[in-house]
């Protein structure tokens, strides 16, 4: 039976580009399964997911979207799941969050928009390693970016937004689709206007107030290394040092 490709989507890290790509090149709901909200009334839910026929479960190539984590895997006991990650340096990711969320309010007809350091205001500290702890199915502790840290070695294939068109038509090709590089979906200054412009001051101040999310992006760029190498996208390297972190 084939794999099936659980691609876990962090908030602007790329996920809708993959997702209007799998929409054109596969079958919703039947080759695969966005389990966000997008055109529904709600988002799905793992039940949702495990209520499906025998059928229907063997026929899926992939899931994702906002609502998926590892839980699903328990749902598919004889499909051997890929999972898939791809992050966002922390700062840029939420400076293009509040692009992003800018956007939607004033297309709706909001007519106030909340400061940048007021909507920082709303997410919790090292909110990067909560998402991505979140969609790993790890609990919150002292040693939560620690346990995020070993289990990234378990994903089939992680990534940042700097290696996206390398990745990409290797991800695609094994899901069986298109393997061209799609054209980006919500780009700040294109499609999403742009609030705030992300200075290296501004971003050093984000990145001091969440270290956690500091260390994650800097060992997920090793896991994106290693990821490259495997697909022969990069040359190996001589030599590496661990990945260990003790928070």
């Amino acid at each position: 039976m084939k794999h099936l490709y659980l691609i876990y989507h962090v908030p602007k890290t790329g996920g809708q580009t993959i997702r209007d790509h799998l929409n054109r090149t596969l079958k919703r709901d039947h080759d695969f399964i966005h389990m966000g909200k997008w055109d529904r009334p709600g988002s799905l839910s793992l039940t949702d997911i495990a209520d499906l026929s025998p059928v229907q479960k063997a026929r899926l190539r992939s899931l994702s979207g906002h609502p998926l984590t590892r839980e699903l895997v328990s749902v598919f006991p004889d499909r051997r799941c890929r999972e898939v990650l791809f992050l966002r340096e922390p700062a840029a990711r939420l400076a293009s969050l509040y692009n992003f969320s800018c956007t939607m309010l004033k297309n709706s007809g909001e007519s106030t928009i909340p400061t940048f350091e007021k909507f920082l205001s709303t997410y919790e500290q090292n909110s990067l390693t909560a998402q991505v702890a979140g969609k790993l199915h790890i609990p919150k502790s002292p040693t939560r970016l620690s346990d995020v840290l070993a289990e990234l070695e378990n994903l089939w294939m992680v990534g940042t937004l700097g290696s996206l068109d390398r990745l990409w038509p290797h991800l695609f090709d094994a899901i069986g689709v298109d393997p061209s590089v799609p054209p980006r979906s919500n780009v700040s200054g294109g499609t999403i206007e742009r609030h705030v412009t992300l200075t290296p001051q501004l971003a050093d101040e984000i990145r001091a107030k969440n270290p956690e999310d500091v260390m994650l992006y800097e060992a997920v760029l090793r896991f994106e290394q290693r990821t490259l190498e495997r697909f022969g996208l990069a040359e190996r390297q001589s030599s590496r040092r661990e990945v260990l972190f003790a928070p």
